[in-house]
């Protein structure tokens, strides 16, 4: 036999009570009772609070029968109680710990929300609610009779449900082993057993750069390309790849902004050192023109729709009442920021050491993209892209003197070998080969790009290299 929780007794408010479908009759709280106990039950929604150690086996049906053999129920799965030998109903247990947390925090911390899957909403979330919300009335009842008990508060008061996870169509599962483990997803495990044969691991995951970060790739994916987080969400190879692709679009903002920024000081301070100080003083204060005014105008609107796409749009009646709405909606804050690093990069793109330009309007737009990334918990990978203090933003002296030594000692054999088969045109050849393979894999899988010809005109001319997204220099 069981003790059963009795919704007939009890004085919620109603508020944990999702045991209604869609036509509003009563769903059965079936949770496999055998017959005697179904009948043990005043309302279909009662549930299981202890469940008394039997003699009878588990049967394989829902409704057990008088002819099952007679069986003790194994030691281990019981504990004693002063209602008696038994254990828990599965709800108690969640109940149980977050009350225990609770009170050992109460004095710093208060639970105000309680996530889980949606399948958990009915009956496990509603179960919770009403047995943790009877023991707190309670409680409350005896604050009213002297015995020292707290005033009745309502247990949680939010409750976030979220759709499940897909893997090729299938909702992942232990079961099904179509699950992805963490260690897979990050790139850092070499087991394709659970892969289809012939399937290819993530592209993004084989090639590791200073600037790889598959844990980034799948916040961004989580954020805004996965869909609600109150409906299903499918991962995949492609989805994963799409967020590469954008998060390499966030960090060529992030890099090439700093290193415009960078260049405006530098082209300042040069001013400084040969000017007068009076014309020193005109140069520094840069008058901002249209194009600076629409990036900051620009970014301060973006900045208002990343915080209004995280905790919704309030406005105030006059009555003092607020209205709007509140919900997460990741897939316009990623929208946002990828707006914003195109709006940048046209603006880096538009300035040079002929044309310097304020860098006010730049440094706001970094400081605000910077500050957004960090909000919504990406990595320092991500989030300090191009800044020059950190030890992965440019490559070590060792990596380019290996690079250096390596080319040299190409460059040497293919002369060399030229030299003795007295074909200048095919050595020729070679060198200009590696010379082309120097430009465009070497360096750039180190975050360095040379530049050449025509485009040669779109940097520093002091200078015919410039910062890349490391192994993406034609990233557009």
């Amino acid at each position: 036999s069981s003790d059963f929780f009795s919704w007939d007794e009890t004085k919620s408010n109603g508020s944990s009570d999702n045991s209604s479908n869609n036509h509003g009759n009563i769903i059965n709280n079936d949770e496999g009772e055998s017959l005697s106990q179904i009948r043990q039950k005043r309302d279909p929604r009662d549930f299981c609070l202890w469940k008394y150690r039997t003699q009878s086996p588990p049967s394989s049906s829902k409704v057990a029968t008088d002819s099952s053999p007679p069986m003790i129920e194994p030691a281990i799965v019981s504990y004693s109680s002063p209602w008696g030998p038994g254990r828990p109903g599965w709800h108690v247990e969640c109940s149980a710990m977050i009350q225990r947390l609770s009170m050992d925090f109460q004095s710093t911390h208060k639970f105000q929300l309680h996530a889980g899957g949606i399948d958990l909403k009915f009956p496990h979330h509603s179960n919770e609610i009403a047995q943790a919300e009877a023991f707190h009335e309670a409680v409350a009842e005896r604050a009213k009779d002297g015995e020292g008990g707290r005033k009745f508060e309502e247990w949680i008061p939010n409750w976030l449900h979220t759709g499940h996870l897909y893997v090729k169509g299938r909702k992942m599962s232990k079961s099904l082993k179509n699950f992805v483990t963490i260690r897979e997803m990050l790139g850092t495990s070499n087991n394709t057993s659970d892969k289809e044969e012939g399937e290819e691991t993530d592209s993004h995951h084989n090639e590791q750069s200073a600037w790889s970060c598959p844990s980034d790739d799948f916040r961004l994916w989580c954020l805004g390309l996965s869909g609600s987080y109150r409906g299903p969400a499918t991962y995949s190879k492609d989805r994963m790849d799409e967020a590469c692709v954008i998060r390499t679009k966030w960090i060529k903002f992030l890099m090439e902004g700093q290193q415009c920024l960078d260049e405006c000081k530098r082209a300042e301070n040069v001013c400084h050192s040969y000017a007068t100080d009076d014309s020193a003083s005109q140069q520094s204060t840069k008058v901002w023109g249209k194009d600076e005014l629409q990036l900051f105008k620009e970014v301060t609107q973006s900045g208002r729709k990343c915080r209004e796409a995280l905790v919704g749009r309030c406005a105030t009646n006059t009555d003092g009442s607020t209205r709007g709405s509140f919900d997460l909606d990741g897939a316009s804050f990623v929208k946002e920021l990828t707006k914003l690093a195109n709006l940048g990069l046209a603006y880096v793109h538009g300035t040079s050491i002929d044309k310097p330009r304020p860098e006010e309007p730049l440094r706001f737009a970094l400081d605000t993209f910077r500050r957004q990334l960090d909000l919504v918990g990406f990595s320092s990978y991500t989030v300090n892209a191009g800044i020059s203090t950190l030890e992965h933003t440019s490559p070590s002296d060792a990596d380019l003197l290996d690079e250096i030594a390596a080319f040299r000692r190409a460059i040497r054999a293919a002369t060399l070998n030229g030299i003795r088969s007295k074909d200048t045109l095919s050595a020729a050849k070679d060198v200009l080969g590696l010379c082309d393979e120097l430009r465009d894999d070497i360096l750039p899988s180190l975050g360095v790009e040379l530049v050449d010809g025509k485009a040669a005109n779109e940097v520093d001319n002091n200078r015919a290299w410039r910062r890349c997204s490391p192994r993406d220099t034609h990233a557009t």
